[in-house]
């Protein structure tokens, strides 16, 4: 007797385009962690050296950590952004949608990646206007090290354009099971019955 797999985690065919949105997800959701990774060692790095004095060592605060922390953090969240909703691991409260017909479930569906895609689009289109600008400035945060705000704001843009395509592809995956670019394998859901 053969078992076939569930049609959540069987492989669906997909365009090419798909499995290369999916893969790009994959990466900078790797990027993501390795950033957060960053951060953590800067952080204890940071507070060991403030704190040397408790046990008779000069102490003295690693320069530019807030910086690097909030760069870090906008890596961090960008980037993992599209991999959370590849994943379709956001919140999403649907106990009224989960009451209607399948056909207001799938216009909902629609509705819901087409509003995600438009605020997705104004983040990113505002993120990369506002990256460009602060490179053209060479914006930086002044402290001990002028540290350079550009790549969080550029990294802001991309992550958000990630997103969006995300949405644009799961819009067209409500049509069209070709354009799915999710990530069943690691899907963790379990709805609320």
């Amino acid at each position: 007797m053969t078992t076939e797999p569930a049609p959540d985690t069987a492989e669906r065919p997909r365009f090419a385009v798909a499995r290369w949105v999916l893969r790009i997800n994959l990466a900078c959701g790797l990027l993501s962690g390795i950033a957060l990774l960053l951060m953590m060692v800067a952080g204890a790095a940071d507070v060991i050296g403030t704190n040397l004095d408790l046990v008779g060592i000069p102490s003295q605060p690693i320069p530019a950590t807030f910086e690097f922390m909030a760069t870090m953090m906008v890596v961090t969240v960008f980037l993992a952004t599209a991999l959370g909703q590849a994943r379709r691991n956001h919140i999403r409260v649907e106990v009224l949608v989960n009451l209607l017909p399948p056909a207001g479930q799938r216009m909902m569906d629609v509705l819901r990646h087409l509003l995600s895609a438009g605020m997705w689009g104004l983040i990113a289109w505002y993120g990369w206007k506002s990256g460009m600008h602060s490179v053209a400035v060479g914006e930086y945060a002044p402290g001990l090290i002028n540290f350079p705000v550009w790549p969080a704001r550029l990294v802001l843009g991309f992550g958000a354009t990630l997103m969006t395509v995300q949405c644009v592809f799961d819009l067209l995956a409500v049509f069209s099971r070709r354009f799915d670019a999710t990530d069943m394998a690691h899907h963790t859901d379990t709805p609320v019955t």
